[in-house]
């Protein structure tokens, strides 16, 4: 395979719904680029309004993935910061470092990640975990994926400035990728996870992000929503949240 670079630059248009919260994050979208060598991707976008309302906010994504022969390196960072009237309402990041290794269309996987949300009263969430990924079909750019795996989660919350929460579990993950063409320049994404407390069934996450593109020569069009759920949240926080992204990814 040629050593082609395929670097994308991402604008986020629009934001609806609730800030992110369930901690759950995709990386599946990157799968779409990943037929190149090296993908490289950066994002940024923001919102300053200043006079009867002060509001700073600003979303930073990077991205990258390295592939040879039968193994998969991916690395994903994004930060977010909302203030609004001199409060800071959001300072969060999310890091993670993925592997892949192939078999045929199927993958053996690890991961490390660490999460940091104010919306969630999330001080950190620290990952560790692995597994593996089967392929059901591939054909003529589609496909259906699904995925089962455990991690060790390691989080700590903030109550109040004078009360912590310590959380430890293992986790199983069952999870499952979609791809749809809907025509040679338009498709839909969609991923599915699920994960399973393993010292108490009844504590369960359920994340969902259809995401549909629409690609012109150099530009692609995506609209995507995500659909966050926690049965038994740590502290005094909602069980599920929403968010609706508008976006362009150039690709160079």
């Amino acid at each position: 395979m040629p050593n082609k670079k395929y670097l994308s630059f991402s604008i986020v248009l629009l934001f609806t719904f609730n800030v992110r919260s369930q901690a759950i994050i995709n990386t599946e979208y990157l799968m779409k680029s990943m037929d190149s060598t090296l993908t490289v991707g950066f994002g940024i976008n923001g919102d300053f309004k200043f006079g009867n309302l002060e509001l700073y906010q600003f979303n930073i994504t990077n991205q990258i993935g390295k592939k040879f022969d039968k193994h998969l390196i991916r690395f994903l960072f994004n930060y977010e910061y909302i203030s609004e009237n001199n409060e800071v309402l959001a300072s969060d990041y999310t890091a993670q470092l993925r592997y892949n290794y192939s078999v045929g269309n199927h993958y053996i996987f690890s991961f490390v990640q660490s999460q940091k949300s104010k919306a969630l009263n999330l001080d950190y969430r620290h990952l560790i975990g692995g597994g593996y990924r089967h392929n059901i079909y591939k054909k003529e750019g589609n496909y259906f994926d699904v995925s089962a795996g455990v991690f060790f989660e390691n989080e700590l919350y903030l109550k109040d400035t004078n009360d912590e929460v310590n959380v430890q579990n293992y986790r199983l993950s069952l999870s499952s990728f979609l791809k749809v063409k809907l025509s040679k320049k338009s498709f839909i994404n969609t991923s599915i996870y699920y994960q399973i407390n393993v010292e108490n069934f009844e504590d369960t996450r359920l994340f969902i992000e259809p995401r549909w593109y629409y690609e012109f020569d150099k530009i692609a069009v995506y609209v995507t929503t995500q659909i966050r759920h926690h049965t038994t949240p740590y502290v005094d926080i909602k069980k599920t949240d929403s968010e609706l992204l508008v976006g362009l990814e150039f690709n160079l």
